[in-house]
């Protein structure tokens, strides 16, 4: 046995383990979500811990000394691929948008999947697979329908990579902030690469890699469902539009801090979970300098201090006027996207938490 073949026997195994052991988590855990991301995200996990568990026995029969001069675009292998992104991109659509995923749309999600299952048998019929042993030999045979309809397939994941990003994102609606979806299309997106990358040459030392971002992406997933992912009971809770938004004349004739003001408490700004300095220095047509200057010169403290402090105000108003209402969707109302966020800003300004708080309302 050389050292790659120990190594990626020991890196898929940790990717089976790590995989089956979320997906056992999260599926015992699916009703606390309150919807089906946590089944799709185990559904997800379930998937990638059984394809490297049939990997690492495959490799056991059959030692990876074996396999020297494998063939690179293979076809099955891309259909798996294919099949495994596109169940990965299932989960953070119905963060971002529950409504958004209806039996219209997964025709179309999941349809080639399905041309290319027709086609693989089509070809398979045939036997009509030409046989590529090198990267030169696939651009030497691109126009081939076969290797034209591999190459094609390869590549379909790249969209879905990118899905989240052309969804219509509506912080009113999405248990998770904008700066979150860039992150888990970032980290599809390198998995997707590199899965395209082995297909076509068969580097080696991605034999070893791709084990671990399947690993680390699931384990990290899978800490943010079940640690600060916000689940309200009710998504569209909050519902109701922001005050009129102030006419740009009557903003330039007030003073910085008015604008600030009539940003932050008519528009209710500090309800959007992506709002920054930037985006506020920017409706109060200053710069970022100015409008931290004026904030702590108002308040004494800074951007984010003024944002928490007025999102906290928000959940305690929303208990006294319902002490029943799950605290999660108060969270969710005011802007937070974090748990963890929204707990530790709670108890540092009410000091108390706030179960102990809402406990207080009802006693």
């Amino acid at each position: 046995m050389n050292t790659t073949y120990i190594l990626f026997l020991i890196t898929t195994t940790v990717e089976a383990t790590a995989c089956l052991l979320c997906a056992r988590i999260l599926w015992r855990l699916r009703r606390e979500g309150r919807d089906r991301s946590r089944r799709l995200l185990a559904l997800g996990s379930l998937c990638s811990g059984l394809l490297a568990t049939f990997v690492v026995v495959a490799n056991i029969i059959f030692p990876f000394d074996a396999q020297e001069g494998a063939p690179v675009l293979s076809p099955w292998i891309g259909f798996v691929y294919m099949s495994m992104h596109i169940i990965m991109t299932l989960y953070p659509i119905t963060v971002v948008d529950p409504k958004w995923f209806n039996r219209r749309r997964a025709f179309f999600f999941f349809l080639p999947v399905a041309v290319y299952f027709v086609i693989f048998h089509v070809f398979s019929m045939y036997d009509a697979w030409t046989a590529l042993d090198s990267p030169a030999s696939i651009w030497a045979n691109v126009w081939k329908p076969d290797v034209f309809f591999r190459l094609a397939s390869l590549f379909t994941m790249i969209p879905y990579c990118v899905i989240l990003m052309f969804l219509p994102y509506n912080y009113r609606h999405s248990s998770a902030s904008l700066w979150w979806n860039i992150n888990y299309c970032f980290g599809l997106t390198v998995i997707c690469c590199a899965h395209i990358v082995f297909m076509l040459t068969l580097w080696l030392l991605l034999v070893i890699l791709i084990p671990v971002l399947a690993a680390v992406f699931y384990l990290l997933s899978t800490e943010y469902e079940l640690e600060d992912r916000l689940i309200p009971e009710e998504v569209e809770y909050y519902t109701e539009e922001p005050s009129a938004v102030v006419a740009e004349p009557v903003l330039g004739d007030l003073e910085l801090w008015g604008r600030i003001c009539i940003i932050m408490d008519k528009e209710e700004a500090w309800r959007d979970p992506d709002i920054s300095l930037k985006t506020l220095a920017q409706k109060c047509a200053t710069n970022i300098t100015y409008l931290n200057r004026e904030i702590q010169e108002k308040t004494g403290g800074g951007f984010k201090e003024m944002v928490n402090s007025k999102r906290v105000d928000s959940v305690v108003n929303q208990l006294r006027i319902n002490p029943s209402l799950d605290i999660q969707t108060a969270f969710f109302n005011a802007g937070f996207r974090s748990r963890a966020t929204a707990w530790r800003n709670f108890k540092d300004k009410m000091g108390v938490t706030p179960t102990e708080f809402k406990q207080s309302l009802n006693n």
